[in-house]
């Protein structure tokens, strides 16, 4: 009768650490903010972006291009009409993978460095993509950051405009999960 207890607490541990190591984490709060390489002046950001942190390491973020807000009403106007173009392709997305995924410790408060991969479509256009980030455990909650630069006619962004004001973007990416 002891050995059962002993395999049946043994079995319940396992079953318990393995359903924690299996949660999901989401957010409707995450951060975007762009800002051009050579143009201070074009600078957004974007609170209310959707992402998700999968068990298996899936990664995956949503946003609303009109969702980003410039400091200049004009600037806004110009992004979501003529660059984005905001009402043909309202919709941002990022569906990716953190490949070293098994080096973080849910369990563990921590900074620990991750390496995502996956696809990013803006403006209609999917292109493959990889970085670095960070993710942040504090009390068992994650926050995952990242910092990446795009080229905007790696996207179809383009236009005369693009080639007098901007045509790299960096972009800082911060979700803190639930």
């Amino acid at each position: 009768m002891k050995k059962l207890l002993s395999v049946l607490a043994v079995l319940f541990i396992i079953s318990n650490t393995s359903l924690q190591a299996q949660q999901n984490y989401s957010t409707k709060a995450a951060v975007v903010h762009f800002r051009a390489v050579d143009d201070d002046d074009i600078d957004a950001v974007n609170k209310n972006a959707v992402s998700r942190l999968e068990s298996n390491g899936k990664l995956s973020f949503i946003m609303l291009a009109k969702d980003f807000k410039f400091d200049m009403e004009k600037m806004q106007e110009h992004f979501n009409e003529e660059y984005i173009e905001s009402d043909k392709f309202p919709r941002a997305i990022f569906n990716g993978q953190i490949t070293n995924f098994s080096t973080v410790n849910f369990k563990k408060d921590g900074k620990y460095p991750i390496t995502v991969t996956g696809n990013m479509q803006v403006h209609g256009v999917n292109k493959t993509m990889q970085t670095t980030g960070l993710i942040e455990i504090v009390g068992g909650v994650p926050k995952a950051s990242a910092r990446f630069t795009v080229t905007l006619k790696d996207f179809g962004i383009g236009g005369v405009l693009i080639k007098m004001v901007a045509d790299k973007i960096n972009i800082d990416v911060t979700a803190t999960y639930q």
